[in-house]
């Protein structure tokens, strides 16, 4: 059974317990070091420690016990419970990350004191010691009808037309490869596009008897009944975010494959941490896909709807962190890596989209600011804003020269999840005849949504769709890290409004 969430904020722990979260204060909180601060949340009992490139760090950890038992506090510490196999130890490297948790947080100290703490004995080390942010997915805020942004629609037209499978799910009935599209949502819910078994959704991928997410197994599904508060209550904020944003790259791409990787529930959080440690797992997997290990298979592009501020703005262009971290690994072998730009009408970089390089969106397509800045060791990594219908750039959008890439975000049409018919009514008229619509049956499996996080998939369905028409037209896809680099940049050069070119690499 799942555990009640608690009072107060919290965020679900892949250990399945509830971290404590609070939100920083810029008119009260001070950060170590001074500067100007921001709003972001945090998770109150932990502070991450990011391992150097010899892997070592106990003066370090010793330090901060130290500071923590003078404030009265003691600490254990953890490192990643994933030890790379050896198709992932080149990749990885020597590196472990560790969390160091505060057994105790009080009114007036957790971790943002723990940091301050340790910040003028840190010295070049200060940087490797961080806060666990809480990641958000992004889903608009409302502006379009309902206030959840969730209506029930109908749709006219056949189901996206696919090609027989071969062999497997992952082959078409020509032998042909399908791009893989990894979702770190929610999940993928029940949907006639999706239930038929082995084809569409790959729902049985397991990473050493596991699911690559984190996201505790005994959960409630926010993808399946919608509601942590039973079936009297309103559908959770995110459930069916995951669905929608299947349904949009099955659209886009329909021959692709669709990986559900659950990193959040319905309230649509997770620790900075837990969203790493997925990534890691994921990664794992799809480097043994590449090696031939069986019951694994490689990953063409991964989408990411959510993100985070950080609290130290001067920070942004040069601040690591293990997630960053990861997006390396994974770009470096060779995964696209889509992330939404969040929907607060901001030019503040929401990461992981502030990390893509500036860019400049021109007729011609995207011009990067630096040409250093993209390298043929590495794919691109790749930020979505949204679009009205007609094509301006949404109300809501973040936006900003970290921005690769503009798509269509505002009341798209696409999957909700069958089961999903929550506690509100349509009202009735006099006569009976007539009814207002129910604005939380999704029981036809459509819906109007809108967000970045709904732009985002439509790029990646495109990537996806760029990928298939290479191997289409006869080319193997690469078995090896580089050379699916190599793959991946082809297909960014295909999608017209993306680099048209990658020095180094060629396309």
């Amino acid at each position: 059974m799942s555990e009640p969430m608690p009072e107060g904020m919290h965020v679900r722990d892949h250990a399945g317990g509830w971290r404590p979260v609070r939100e920083l204060d810029p008119t009260s909180d001070q950060l170590p070091g001074g500067g100007r601060i921001a709003p972001t949340r945090y998770v109150r009992d932990r502070v991450i420690v990011r391992g150097d490139a010899e892997g070592g760090h106990n003066a370090l950890l010793e330090m901060i016990t130290a500071r923590a038992r003078e404030n009265g506090v003691s600490v254990t510490t953890g490192e990643f419970d994933q030890a790379p196999s050896r198709e992932g130890a080149d990749v990885l490297g020597a590196r472990p990350d560790v969390e160091v948790r505060l057994d105790e947080v009080r009114e007036d100290w957790d971790a943002l004191g723990l940091l301050a703490a340790v910040a003028d004995d840190a010295g070049d080390n200060r940087k490797r010691v961080a806060l666990d942010h809480v990641v958000t997915g992004h889903k608009n805020k409302g502006g379009y009808g309902d206030p959840d942004e969730r209506i029930p629609a109908f749709y006219p037209g056949s189901p996206p037309v696919r090609a027989a499978d071969g062999t497997s799910p992952l082959v078409t009935v020509a032998g042909v490869e399908r791009p893989v599209v990894a979702i770190l949502d929610t999940g993928i819910g029940a949907h006639p596009w999706f239930d038929e078994p082995g084809t569409v959704v790959l729902r049985d991928a397991m990473l050493d008897g596991r699911p690559i997410g984190t996201y505790p197994e005994d959960d409630v599904d926010a993808e399946r009944g919608g509601r942590r508060d039973g079936h009297a209550s309103r559908l959770d904020t995110f459930a069916g975010h995951g669905t929608f944003i299947a349904g949009v790259v099955h659209q886009v791409c329909s021959d692709a494959a669709l990986l559900p990787v659950r990193v959040y529930g319905g309230a649509g959080t997770v620790s900075e941490w837990d969203f790493a440690r997925t990534l890691e797992r994921l990664l794992e997997f799809h480097l043994r896909g590449l090696a031939g290990v069986s019951g694994h298979f490689p990953i063409d592009v991964v989408v990411i709807a959510s993100g985070y501020y950080l609290e130290h703005p001067e920070d942004d262009d040069d601040y690591e962190g293990i997630y960053r971290g990861r997006l390396r690994d994974l770009r470096r072998a060779g995964v696209l890596v889509v992330v939404s730009a969040g929907n607060d009408g901001s030019t503040r970089k929401s990461f992981p989209a502030g990390w893509a390089p500036p860019v400049r969106r021109t007729a011609d397509g995207t011009v990067p600011v630096d040409p250093h800045d993209l390298t043929p060791g590495y794919t691109p990594l790749l930020a979505v804003a949204a679009s009205n219908p007609d094509g301006t750039l949404a109300e809501f959008s973040n936006d900003g020269q970290w921005v690769a890439a503009v798509r269509p975000g505002v009341n798209v049409l696409s999957t909700m999840p069958t089961t999903f018919d929550g506690a509100s009514r349509g009202e009735q008229s006099a006569d009976g005849l007539r009814h207002t619509i129910d604005l939380d049956d999704f029981t036809r499996g459509f819906g109007t949504w809108s967000g970045t996080s709904f732009a985002s998939p439509y790029l990646a369905g495109q990537l996806a769709a760029a990928l298939l028409a290479r191997r289409v037209s006869g080319e193997v896809p690469a078995r090896d890290p580089h050379g699916r680099v190599r793959d991946a940049w082809h297909a960014v050069v295909r999608v017209d409004d993306l680099y048209s070119e990658m020095p180094g690499v060629p396309v």
